[in-house]
């Protein structure tokens, strides 16, 4: 069964009729104003509103050598494929959430929210009720764990985790088996260096095991998820097929595909012929092996995303990473040696990081080849054990939480201002993914 969860603010027993129910992300014009003020900030989201997973990361470096993605929000569309009858906003304007509450045809509205969007999901849920006569108001995604004291003014249920069996109950349409999840179409365009392409993306299991402090994953949706049914992973791969996609990109948080169910779906891939990219961690690239790597390079693995996040020991021994800087070092060498792509996740402004030693790192990464590297400020997020510990120290020192995207320094670091911080952000993602900087010449 999907692990998702419900919390009930106000339990009142209300089943709505499917059809009377909205569902909602937030708005294209709410995330074109993320409110971090970061300098050359891209838009997160295309202009017919799907993601751009990659904008945000690569500012002011030459267009031909930005990457750029046109995708699905995962959860949000595994919910409209599995849950029939309610109606669908995927990142819509305002006043297209605006006309569908006029009509008066909603007796319950959804919205899935992030922490840095819940000012806008607070206030809406609020006109809604106000303005519009909706009955309930529920909230979904990882503003539910915000601690903020106004959700339970306004909302009268939380959605935690992938909800699919809890959310059809909830609408009065009976549970759904692990077994029973279909998987959504999730292909994605995406461009690199002038070149275009087609991605098939792939989430067979949901959830994240691993425990880093600082990561809203394991929090939301813990792990432990049934994986999907290989008949739902073949049939999407027979999609994709159809489709003309060559490539399918696994997006599970820890993807292993040498044992168990992940060694079935990589025969699946395999017997369709097609090049597969994963999610990884590098304790999962360890425990394979170099055999193992190059079992998957020969199986067909051209590139993968991998979480870097620190170079330096101390921060990862604090948060709990399982990885050190040496092995993770020595992997990207392996993966580069074997001509599989490596883009990587980096945080900035942990508590033991200086202006000097993010510089520095600023070198290393340059030297590690990496094909583009997303970097973010470390942010306390809300039910993480860095967010508790933050907290209850008094380390947090903004609470607008339409500042808490990752581009802004939201607590008290002891040695970096909040000014400094987004220099430094600008400045790292600039240089890192530069070919003016980085060495690497545009093919």
């Amino acid at each position: 069964m999907p692990n998702g969860k419900v919390q009930y603010i106000r339990n009142t027993g209300f089943v709505p009729q499917p059809e009377k129910v909205l569902v909602t992300t937030a708005p294209r014009d709410v995330y074109e104003h993320d409110g971090s003020g970061l300098y050359k900030r891209l838009p997160v989201l295309t202009a017919d509103g799907f993601e751009d997973g990659f904008a945000e990361y690569t500012t002011n470096i030459p267009d031909g050598w930005k990457f750029s993605t046109r995708q699905k929000d995962y959860g949000y569309a595994f919910l409209e494929s599995n849950i029939i009858g309610p109606t669908y906003l995927h990142y819509p304007l305002s006043e297209t959430i605006a006309k569908h509450l006029e009509n008066c045809r909603y007796d319950v509205l959804c919205i899935s929210a992030f922490t840095w969007t819940l000012p806008w999901a607070l206030e809406l849920a609020r006109k809604a009720k106000s303005e519009y006569k909706i009955k309930e108001v529920w909230l979904g995604g990882y503003a539910v764990m915000t601690d903020e004291p106004q959700i339970y003014e306004v909302f009268d249920r939380l959605f935690w985790g992938y909800c699919e069996s809890i959310f059809n109950e909830s609408i009065g349409l009976g549970q759904i088996s692990a077994s029973g999840i279909k998987h959504p179409d999730l292909t994605t365009r995406a461009s690199w260096l002038g070149r275009d392409t087609t991605v098939g993306h792939l989430l067979f299991r949901r959830g994240c095991p691993n425990r880093c402090t600082y990561c809203a994953d394991p929090a939301f949706a813990p792990g432990g998820d049934e994986s999907l049914s290989l008949a739902a992973v073949e049939e999407i791969l027979d999609y994709y097929k159809s489709n003309a996609i060559k490539t399918v990109y696994i997006s599970n948080q820890d993807t292993n595909l040498l044992s168990g169910f992940g060694r079935e779906v990589l025969e699946a891939i395999k017997k369709r012929k097609m090049n597969f990219g994963m999610l990884t961690s590098f304790q999962a690239l360890s425990l394979s092996g170099e055999n193992g790597i190059r079992e998957l390079r020969d199986n067909g693995l051209t590139f993968l995303l991998v979480g870097l996040e620190s170079l330096n020991d101390i921060n990862l021994e604090k948060t709990k990473r399982r990885s050190r800087q040496i092995i993770m070092e020595k992997t990207l060498g392996l993966l580069r040696q074997l001509d599989i792509i490596a883009t990587s996740t980096y945080m900035i402004c942990f508590e033991d990081d200086s202006e000097a030693s993010i510089r520095e790192a600023k070198r290393r990464i340059i030297d590690l080849g990496l094909a583009v590297c997303l970097f973010n400020i470390t942010v306390p997020l809300p039910g993480t054990p860095m967010y508790y510990e933050y907290k209850e120290k008094g380390l947090i020192s903004d609470w607008n939480w339409s500042r808490w995207t990752g581009n802004y320094l939201v607590w008290k670091h002891p040695v970096i201002s909040t000014e400094k911080a987004q220099e430094l952000l600008a400045e790292i993602r600039s240089e890192v993914n530069h070919p003016a900087y980085n060495g690497r010449a545009i093919a």
